[in-house]
């Protein structure tokens, strides 16, 4: 991944069939994130909360979580799903702070 700028921030999205089905959602906030994320202002985070057709959408480009990008409702243990998520967030605000 190309190094962000120094304004960059993390924005995660919580990705459901609600969310894909919502115009507000899918439509405004997304192209939105998306538009940041290509220029290099925000790094955005899809994460997976339940199976969806989401490899079809336009985020489907950037590494989701949590590991494997399997939905966390999919997991056995959804503290360990959760706890994916929060060490690659971790690590993404890391790197954007070292970046500054």
């Amino acid at each position: 991944m190309n190094s962000p700028t120094v304004s960059s921030f993390a924005c995660t999205r919580n990705i459901s069939i609600d969310f894909i089905n919502s115009k507000y959602c899918y439509d405004i906030e997304l192209d939105k994130a998306l538009e940041l994320h290509d220029q290099k202002k925000a790094v955005v985070i899809p994460i997976i909360l339940r199976n969806c057709m989401w490899k079809h959408t336009p985020f489907a480009k950037i590494q989701a979580l949590p590991k494997e990008a399997k939905a966390v409702n999919s997991w056995d243990d959804r503290d360990e799903a959760l706890a994916s998520i929060a060490e690659s967030i971790r690590v993404v605000a890391d790197d954007l702070l070292t970046s500054r």
